[in-house]
C-alpha cells in the first residue's frame, strides 16, 4: 500500500478548524483511485495533506516507507511567466525527456508561449514519468479542449504501470479510464 488513509479529518493550511472529513482511501501500486465530490469539498485541501503542507487534525495519513510522491496541482496563472522552454521544464523535473506526440513539438517552445492546455499536458507528463511511487492529480482535465482532453486519456491509459494514481476529477470520460475505486468526499464545513 502506497497511500492509506483513514478517518483523516484536515483543513486548509493556516486553518485549525477542521473542515474537510473524515475520509479513508488507499492506493496501491498500479492503482488508479478516482477522488470526486462537490466543489468547495476539500479536495485539493487532502492533496495538501497528504503532502504535509495541510495539517492532518484527526485520524491518520500513512505513506510507506520510501514513497515518492508527485503532486500536478492545478494550472496557477504564474506557470505562464516561466521563461523556460518545455525540454528544461522537464529537465528540472527529473521527467521522461521524450513524451510522445504532440508533447514532443513543444520541446523547444518556451512555457510562457505555450497555450494553457499545452502546459498543463507537460505538468501531467512531467508527474507521471519523474521519479515517484505515487501521483496525485487536481483536477487535469480543467480548462482542456477536447484534443487537449484525449490527449490527457492517452498519457493516463499509457501510464508507467507500477505508479499509484490519486485522481481529483469531476470529467466523467476520465472517470472512465479504469478507475479501480471511486472514492466522494461529502461537502466541506464551513
Amino acid at each position: 500500500m502506497l497511500l492509506d488513509l483513514h478517518q483523516v479529518v484536515t483543513a486548509p493550511p493556516g486553518a485549525s478548524t477542521p473542515r474537510i472529513g473524515p475520509i479513508s482511501l488507499s492506493v496501491d501500486a498500479g492503482e488508479l483511485v478516482a477522488l470526486t465530490g462537490p466543489n468547495g469539498a476539500g479536495k485539493s485541501t487532502l492533496l495538501a495533506a497528504i503532502t504535509g503542507r495541510a495539517p492532518v487534525l484527526s485520524g491518520a495519513c500513512h505513506l510507506a516507507t520510501g514513497t515518492r510522491v508527485q503532486l500536478v496541482e492545478q494550472a496557477h496563472p504564474h506557470d505562464r511567466d516561466l521563461p523556460v522552454s518545455g525540454r528544461d521544464f522537464l529537465a528540472a523535473a527529473g521527467a521522461d525527456p521524450h513524451p510522445p506526440a504532440p508533447l514532443n513539438d513543444w520541446l523547444d517552445r518556451r512555457l510562457d508561449a505555450m497555450s494553457g492546455g499545452q502546459r498543463q499536458l507537460l505538468r501531467v507528463w512531467a508527474g507521471l514519468t519523474a521519479p515517484g511511487d505515487l501521483v496525485l492529480l487536481d483536477e487535469p482535465s480543467n480548462n482542456l479542449d477536447a484534443g487537449a482532453r484525449a490527449q490527457l486519456h492517452r498519457l493516463l491509459r499509457d501510464r508507467p504501470p507500477h505508479r499509484g494514481l490519486l485522481l481529483v476529477s469531476h470529467d466523467p470520460e476520465l472517470l472512465a479510464l479504469g478507475c479501480q475505486r471511486q472514492v466522494t468526499m461529502p461537502a466541506g464545513r464551513t
